[in-house]
């Protein structure tokens, strides 16, 4: 991770509030594309051992309507909007309860 991805305040909030979420022998990952965050578990391929992020949901801030996207991949492996949330701590809590099995499984 590079220092400006440490220092991101929002990834911090969001490794703090999901991180003991998930299977709980895989490493926790976020990573930051542009406005966006991808939430995820780093896996190892079997083929040849180089790790690759188990995506668990993208979560946009849109500036223009101060409010949060939250995104599934579905099995077209493409991102379905989810919801659209007011604050990161709404959308956060949905994330952990994952009433649809959309994020956790």
């Amino acid at each position: 991770m590079s220092k400006e991805t440490i220092q991101d305040k929002n990834i911090l909030y969001i490794m703090a509030k999901l991180e003991r979420f998930g299977h709980p022998k895989l490493p926790f990952a976020i990573i930051k594309e542009k406005q966006s965050y991808i939430v995820g578990h780093k896996r190892k391929r079997f083929s040849d051992d180089s790790e690759y992020l188990d995506k668990v949901c993208k979560i946009t801030y849109i500036k223009s309507s101060n409010s949060w996207k939250l995104y599934w991949m579905r099995a077209d492996l493409k991102w379905h909007l989810y919801e659209q949330y007011p604050t990161l701590d709404e959308l956060l809590r949905e994330v952990k309860e994952d009433p649809n099995g959309c994020f956790w499984g």
